[in-house]
């Protein structure tokens, strides 16, 4: 039989990047996927990537009771009409809205992957509010998906979901590591070279790089800080952030702003879809975030043989062992940042070795088809066992 798959994010990027290419091979593995998101610019290059239809609904990043109430009905109604075997969704505001449609449309299998708790950085009442809402999102699912085994213990701990109802696919993460993109081997010169050019670069230059979204719980205000405190040391350090400013989402101070718009060793590319190209000529990735599921950057950065410092939080440890195969500096910690980050310019070879441990660590474990094979496999289970069962059982 083929089976009816609903692929869900509450943003469109989510579908881009987190988890481009699972629609594509699943509709080629005896699925029939539709995609649900949020509108946005990167959809038409994921409609023409993945080939399966795409439904939108507005999924607001921000809790909006009127607004989440309204999406869950639409989301129950287009349940209704597709008959899904099995929803598979990802991201908060989608992890609450479609499990909650699919139980009352009767769908019998309603999975989340959560990559990455939100309630853990936030305080007072919006983190308790938030809290609330990841731990109803758990209730109406048949099963969660944490994305890495720290994850995982840390909901159990702290009581937010049964052991019985949390699994960690393979070794986890969320999509795995495209191994034919992310190959250094790959690297077409003539690109490397156009690409080097919107960097500025000097082959004297020794490029610190970033990849994420531009916001405060990425650690990038530390990390600017950091990176002016060693220029002196280092005049020929060059830092390379990767990624989109959010002004209305966790906004960067302005001293940070205005660093980055005024240093002249401080590049800023608001979006790339080759950041494999980036991090072929950068010295190192450093990744200070404050909370990650499991985080794709890291994995990408050790496929490309590119060493690594990030903090040292859920999801980053999951990949990353201090000294083993990359260096973990304390977390909103801008002198452990710094001490790292020296380390690591003072013992270039060293960190070469760490990032061929790395290397093996993604060929070994997290090759992006193997991982999609498992999902099958459990997808194919999970129905198996529960079609026959009343909703909510």
């Amino acid at each position: 039989m083929r089976y009816r798959l609903v692929r869900m994010t509450a943003a469109s990027m989510a579908l881009k990047v987190s988890t481009r290419g699972q629609p594509k091979y699943m509709s080629e593995h005896g699925f029939d996927v539709t995609m649900i998101s949020s509108d946005g610019w990167e959809l038409p290059g994921v409609k023409a990537l993945e080939g399966v239809p795409h439904i939108e609904v507005n999924l607001t990043r921000k809790l909006s009771p009127v607004a989440d109430i309204i999406s869950i009905y639409k989301l129950y109604r287009i349940f209704r009409k597709l008959k899904p075997h099995i929803i598979h969704t990802e991201n908060l505001k989608a992890n609450l809205a479609g499990p909650i449609a699919g139980y009352f449309a009767g769908v019998p299998v309603r999975i989340q992957t959560m990559a990455g708790l939100v309630s853990p950085m936030k305080k007072g009442l919006k983190g308790w509010l938030i809290r609330q809402a990841e731990i109803l999102s758990f209730k109406f699912c048949t099963d969660v998906w944490p994305n890495s085994h720290s994850s995982m213990e840390y909901m159990v701990r702290t009581k937010m979901i049964k052991a019985s109802k949390a699994k960690v696919i393979g070794k986890g993460s969320t999509n795995g590591i495209d191994l034919e993109r992310f190959n250094p081997d790959a690297i077409k010169p003539q690109r490397l070279d156009e690409i080097k050019k919107t960097t500025f670069f000097h082959p004297d230059d020794q490029v610190l790089l970033f990849a994420g979204r531009m916001v405060k719980d990425k650690g990038v205000e530390e990390l600017v800080a950091v990176f002016e405190r060693l220029q002196p040391e280092f005049p020929h350090l060059k830092l390379v952030l990767l990624g989109p400013q959010e002004a209305d989402l966790d906004p960067l101070n302005s001293r940070t702003l205005q660093s980055i718009s005024s240093n002249k060793r401080i590049v800023h590319i608001n979006w790339t879809d080759e950041v494999e190209y980036y991090l072929s000529f950068g010295k190192f990735f450093v990744f200070p975030s404050y909370r990650e599921g499991f985080p794709n950057v890291i994995m990408q950065a050790g496929a490309m043989k590119c060493p690594v410092v990030c903090s040292e939080i859920v999801g980053n440890i999951d990949i990353i062992t201090h000294k083993v195969n990359g260096i973990l500096h304390k977390v909103q910690d801008e002198d452990s940042l710094y001490e790292a980050v020296l380390f690591a310019l003072h013992n270039n070879e060293y960190m070469q070795e760490l990032a061929l441990k790395l290397y093996n660590d993604m060929v070994t474990y997290y090759d992006r088809y193997a991982l999609y094979e498992l999902y099958i496999k459990e997808y194919k289970e999970l129905y198996a066992k529960r079609a026959k069962q009343p909703v909510g059982s």
